[in-house]
């Protein structure tokens, strides 16, 4: 669980962290965008204190002033204010620096990237002819203060141009420069700065502030910025002329000192004469030893890892039974075969940096590789929040709240997987050189047209949200509308899975269920209904009858499985309805019925009949028939025991005696009358 969290505090640590361009405009701003009448004290070398070692960056004429750097601390005398401490500004301004350098090394993609708040190189060479097509016209017209703007604006332009190529030549090209090469790199930059002539600039500055006019302010700000960007590149490559080590190439290679075993590879005779054709691929039998070396390292860790480490930490786990034993196993059961590819992965990157030495990895590898990391890491934390979400906060969770909703927490899953899923794609499109900001906003200006597509996908959505804000149903719930009944299986985010009772699954919108009327045959606590009548014959005793009729009633207060007002836990009520904080009736929120109704009702065309209205205590299926069967069972036996019958649908003929007995003497006559004519 822990290293679930650090891996997902890592990842978005990634995510957020600032990138380059608006690390260095940081700097900028902090450092250099002021006008101090002391200036920063910068060190030579990071290990040193910077009060014993101080470097004065090689200020232009007319901007000493504003930036000399004192060589020794002036001594305190008595009655004045002491100097300022400006050490710890010193040490700031070289983590900063030290920051660059950093995320330079590491994410060089986003160094080569046109499109930052720093440098734009399409707007800006617009600029650029916009700039000097101004200052012809002024120059031609004599506008002379305008002049001075333009040149000041457009010599920043270049100077932020030049810092833009010097941090994407310097990040494409540091890991194959020797150090000779990177010093004429840095003193080049150093000598085109230095050729700016910012004397004149300065002399215009100092007179635009004592002007009130809109062009002498455009001065006043073309120049502060400036000389921001002037300082902070002369500084900067002050420090990396002084620290070239910063700028070192640590790769496997010089870390296990490959080279050295590589050059003794090749000398061996059987191989020096096989790297003669092994020259047009351009590689030698010493790095390919060593890259197939790696790679069985890697397989053979990989191996270890996913069998035999595997099956020793079951074996550990399994030794004393723990309540986490699952949540261990389920963990270590998911990790088996992503840790089996990063590790592979991890191998095969190493042995192709060996393989393509001296030169890099190949971009599109190393996003590969880079690719295969985020995912690995992104499936990982999926399975460990899974597990923590089932075998951890689910079990627990039922324990304190019966309530606990399933969907809920599915829903919650979700939301989170999709985070984790956005967070490792949009980390590989920065690693990629996409615009993420650029990339949103174009998402922004598309959302209407999605939003018209998907109209039925958002409506399912939200009806999604409708159904558990209101509690409508859960998971596991008998519900019933007008076209579909049966147990509902899963509410998905856009659909609701339901199993009828035939055994079909059906699948309906969320949409649907959520605005059409239904009923939840699950959200009843108490009281399952058993109504019926038992019809008598009309040939019983009223005395018998109604005493039957108290005994029924007796017998069903008395029933275990009978709900009644007694048999009611009234604490949980009045629990529940200090929780809810509404003014309802709680028996009918929560589905607690105790009705019991036993009464002569009526007479039908064949019986008398005796309603008997009443609930169960269980509301299980099961359970209420076994319930109903012992109910009916018992109401025989107070029938039999006062000698009523039950009445059934039946005919009776009745036959009159006097009209019988005419009839039969009609009939005798009608016999002789008969006999005679023959």
């Amino acid at each position: 669980m822990k290293r679930a969290g650090l891996f997902l505090l890592l990842a978005l640590s990634l995510f957020a962290a600032k990138g380059f361009w608006q690390t260095l405009i940081e700097v900028e701003k902090t450092f250099y965008a002021t006008e101090p009448s002391i200036a920063l004290p910068l060190s030579t070398k990071p290990s040193q204190s910077p009060e014993t070692n101080v470097t004065q960056p090689k200020s232009p004429a007319g901007m000493q002033s504003a930036q000399a750097v004192p060589a020794k601390k002036a001594p305190v005398q008595s009655g004045k204010k002491p100097s300022p401490d400006l050490s710890h500004l010193a040490d700031e301004k070289i983590a900063k620096f030290n920051l660059l350098l950093t995320i330079m090394k590491e994410r060089p993609y986003e160094v080569d990237n046109p499109h930052n708040d720093f440098y734009n190189p399409a707007t800006s060479e617009q600029q650029r002819s916009k700039l000097r097509t101004r200052i012809a016209v002024n120059r031609q017209y004599g506008y002379d203060l305008a002049v001075i703007r333009d040149e000041i604006g457009l010599v920043e332009l270049q100077i932020r141009r030049n810092i833009y190529n010097f941090f994407v030549t310097l990040a494409e090209n540091w890991t194959d420069m020797s150090q000779k090469e990177m010093l004429d790199f840095f003193k080049q930059y150093a000598k085109t700065l230095q050729s700016v002539d910012t004397a004149r600039f300065t002399k215009a500055f100092i007179a635009a502030k004592k002007a009130d006019d809109p062009i002498s302010g455009k001065i006043v700000e073309n120049y502060k910025k400036l000389r921001m960007h002037y300082l902070f590149f002369s500084e900067f490559l002050e420090y990396l002329s002084t620290n070239p080590s910063m700028l070192r190439y640590r790769s496997i290679m010089s870390l296990f000192r490959l080279d050295e075993i590589i050059d003794r590879i090749n000398t061996i005779e059987a191989f020096a004469k096989a790297n003669t054709h092994l020259r047009h691929i351009h590689t030698d039998m010493g790095r390919l030893l060593i890259f197939i070396f790696i790679m069985i390292l890697a397989w053979g860790s990989s191996y270890l890892f996913y069998y035999k480490l595997y099956a020793f930490l079951k074996r550990e786990i399994q030794k004393e039974y723990h309540e986490t034993d699952e949540l261990l196993l389920s963990n270590l059961e998911g990790m088996r075969r992503p840790f089996f590819i990063l590790v592979l992965a991890f191998g095969f990157r190493l042995g192709l940096e060996v393989l393509f030495h001296p030169a890099p990895i190949p971009e599109k590898l190393a996003i590969f590789f880079y690719a295969i990391l985020l995912g690995t890491i992104a499936y990982i934390i999926i399975i460990i929040i899974d597990s923590l979400f089932f075998d951890y906060m689910v079990k627990k969770g039922e324990l304190r709240n019966k309530e606990l909703r399933q969907e809920l927490i599915n829903l919650i899953l979700s939301i989170i997987k999709a985070l984790i899923v956005i967070i490792a794609v949009s980390m590989l499109l920065v690693r990629m050189g996409v615009n993420i900001t650029g990339l949103v906003a174009s998402l922004g200006i598309g959302g209407l047209a999605v939003a018209l597509a998907a109209q039925n996908t958002l409506s399912n959505f939200f009806g999604l949200l409708k159904i558990i804000f209101d509690n409508s149903f859960s998971q596991g719930d008998w519900i019933e509308t007008s076209d579909v009944e049966g147990t509902v299986v899963e509410i998905g985010f856009i659909s609701t899975m339901i199993r009828t009772f035939d055994n079909a699954m059906i699948t309906v919108p969320n949409a649907v269920l959520a605005n059409s009327p239904l009923k939840n045959w699950s959200k009843r606590s108490v009281g399952r209904r058993i109504k019926m009548h038992v019809g008598v014959t009309y040939g019983a005793d009223r005395q018998r009858l109604m005493a039957a009729i108290k005994e029924i009633e007796t017998m069903l207060r008395e029933h275990p499985g009978i709900a009644s007002p007694q048999k009611v836990d009234r604490q949980m009520i009045s629990r529940r309805s200090k929780r809810s904080r509404k003014l309802l009736s709680m028996e009918d929120k929560y589905g607690i019925k105790t009705t019991l109704l036993v009464y002569l009702d009526e007479f039908d065309d064949y019986s008398i009949n005796i309603l008997i209205y009443c609930f169960s205590k269980s509301v299980v299926w099961q359970e209420w028939l076994e319930v109903k069967q012992d109910v009916l069972l018992k109401i025989w036996e107070i029938l039999d025991r006062h000698g009523l019958d039950f009445a059934f649908p039946s005919e009776s003929v009745y036959f009159d005696p006097e009209n019988i007995g005419e009839s039969f003497k009609k009939a005798a006559e009608n016999t002789k009358l008969l006999s005679a004519g023959k």
